[in-house]
């Protein structure tokens, strides 16, 4: 080519405008449209928040790894309420252990789990970091026996039923019919009165029974047989039964058997007596005695001894 058209085409190159965007590969010039600057600039600002977000959710991610390790295992688990369970049937009926995730131990579960055992009657469940669990337990306390056939259970004043009861106890014995099934009401109605009576009084009873339509009936003193009537006016009965007791005693004169049913006006019948003998409200400072002669169905009225 001549010198004078390559300078010529040189010029011409160098003379053809170029726009944002564009570049020269080999001869010609390449656009680049600038749509692509836009782009380009865009993924620019926002590399440093792709950046950031990346490496928070590789810290969230690495502290819920964390939180299942060892590093949040329970150090100490402390127990305390308990009387009747030992402390490792409370952590185990609460599904806990030395070791036990405390950051993810759900407290309100382990709580359940507790109260569904008969003889916790609530529980509290806390942990605190780095690795302590805390359980607070209230037992349920039993009240009462039933006996059914060689059966016999311990029972709280709630009606629940706790478990087998020990061949001796200081508890009343409720006895039950074989083939029947006492209901929670009824035996809180029975745990009812037995609670009523002062604790000497509780001791002399030898046996509560309730019949289908609720009414209970008592043995005290080994023979003695007390129609108690429906589990109601628990107190008023048992100062009537403590008074008539006491009176009997003081009189030196054997007791057949006691009607409480009707609570206003309780009846006794005694050792030589054909009829039962009116007994005046215990609350009145009056009880019945003999006055002597004829079969002692007589009543006269004298103090009684307070109930």
């Amino acid at each position: 080519m001549p010198p004078d058209e390559a300078t010529s085409e040189v010029r011409e190159l160098d003379e053809t405008p170029m726009t944002a965007g564009s570049s020269v590969i080999g001869d010609d010039p390449v656009i680049v449209p600038e749509a692509s600057w836009d782009d380009e600039e865009r993924r620019r600002r926002l590399r440093p928040w792709a950046i950031g977000g990346a490496v928070v959710v590789a810290l969230v991610t690495g502290s819920v790894a964390l939180s299942y390790t060892s590093l949040f295992g329970a150090r100490t688990v402390e127990v305390e309420g308990e009387e009747q369970l030992r402390p490792r049937q409370i952590m185990r009926l609460a599904q806990v252990a030395v070791g036990t995730n405390v950051l993810h131990l759900d407290e309100g579960r382990a709580e359940a789990r507790l109260e569904e055992e008969p003889w916790i009657l609530d529980a509290t469940v806390r942990t605190s970091l780095p690795g302590t669990i805390s359980i607070s337990i209230r037992e349920r306390a039993p009240a009462l026996v039933l006996e059914s056939g060689s059966t016999r259970r311990l029972a709280a004043a709630d009606g629940t039923v706790l478990g087998r009861a020990p061949r001796t106890s200081a508890f009343p014995v409720v006895t039950v019919p074989e083939g029947v099934t006492l209901g929670p009401g009824q035996i809180a109605a029975a745990a009812d009165v037995v609670a009523a009576m002062v604790p000497a009084l509780r001791a002399r009873v030898d046996s509560l029974s309730i019949a289908d339509d609720g009414e209970v009936a008592l043995v005290v003193d080994g023979d003695i047989d007390v129609a108690y009537g429906p589990a109601s006016d628990a107190m008023v009965k048992a100062q009537a039964l403590r008074a008539i007791l006491d009176f009997a005693e003081q009189q030196e004169r054997g007791l057949l058997s006691i009607d409480l049913s009707v609570a206003a006006a309780p009846t006794a019948r005694f050792v030589g007596s054909l009829q039962p003998t009116t007994v005046p409200d215990p609350s009145a400072d009056v009880l019945p005695t003999d006055q002597g002669g004829g079969d002692g169905d007589g009543v006269a009225q004298e103090p009684s001894p307070s109930p």
